[in-house]
């Protein structure tokens, strides 16, 4: 599914409007297991080993690891994966925890035994997998900006300001206008 968004791009003289789609994010990597109910994950919480929840490979963890990881933004994201060679047995788990272990791409996931379990035999130990977020992602930065989940709906266009019609007669205008640009979060958008 695409979806489409106005952008707002700043120009000394003016503002102009454009359009750009983005389709579905898929991320790849390996699919592990291990067991959630030894302790506390990086997100404070304590799963059991029946849970549906995963450790997201640590090197993107980080890159969203505010100073307590308890208020990572990734914490309690839910992920649809499949094993990529059978894309249609799918499981969806909560990303709870940190996968320090997770080095083969940043992409990894460590599942819990109960998730492994609905997409391979625990015997095989590692998985190519394939995975998508189940829900839109609010994320403004890194690899997850904007990671549209398939089917999901289109994200409303955000209107665009249209330029003054006469021209400012004063030199400061544009430090005003680029400065109420940037108030209005949309600079967020680019």
């Amino acid at each position: 599914m695409l979806r489409t968004s106005t952008l707002l791009s700043w120009s000394l003289l003016s503002l102009s409007t454009f359009t750009s789609t983005q389709a579905a994010t898929v991320f790849q990597g390996d699919g592990t297991f291990y067991n959630p109910s030894v302790g506390f994950g990086s997100c404070g919480h304590q799963n059991s080993d029946s849970d549906l929840v995963a450790a997201l490979a640590q090197s993107t963890m980080r890159l969203y690891n505010p100073s307590n990881p308890n208020n990572n933004p990734l914490c309690g994201h839910k992920v649809r994966v499949w094993e990529t060679s059978k894309p249609s047995n799918t499981v969806t788990v909560a990303i709870m925890d940190t996968c320090p272990g997770c080095t083969h791409s940043n992409f990894d996931l460590d599942l819990s035994p109960a998730a492994f379990n609905k997409l391979a035999n625990p015997a095989v130990g590692r998985i190519k997998i394939s995975w998508e977020f189940a829900e839109p992602v609010t994320l403004k930065t890194g690899p997850f900006a904007g990671a549209v989940p398939e089917g999901a709906p289109a994200k409303k266009p955000v209107p665009a300001k249209s330029p003054s019609p006469k021209p400012h007669p004063c030199v400061g205008c544009n430090q005003k206008m680029l400065a109420e640009f940037e108030a209005s979060g949309a600079r967020d958008e680019l």
